[in-house]
């Protein structure tokens, strides 16, 4: 459980990191899925991949820190 605790500290992080940068926060997500969720998990690899497909590629003129 703590393991799963810390990283849920550390992607909270990374999506502020991001947020401060200009990449959206949304690019970065961490799922519970157990082994017996096979379904539940590829499903959830669809969903995630549709959300970045709609975000668009990432460009350097979309990063404030670029600018």
């Amino acid at each position: 459980m703590s393991g799963n605790e810390k990283a849920a500290r550390r992607v909270a992080a990374v999506k502020k990191v991001l947020e401060e940068i200009g990449i959206e926060p949304e690019r970065v997500e961490m799922f519970h899925n157990s082994a017996a969720m096979g379904p539940q998990f590829a499903q959830t690899c669809i969903d995630f991949t549709e959300r970045i497909r709609e975000l668009g590629p990432l460009l350097k003129s979309r990063n404030k820190a670029a600018a």
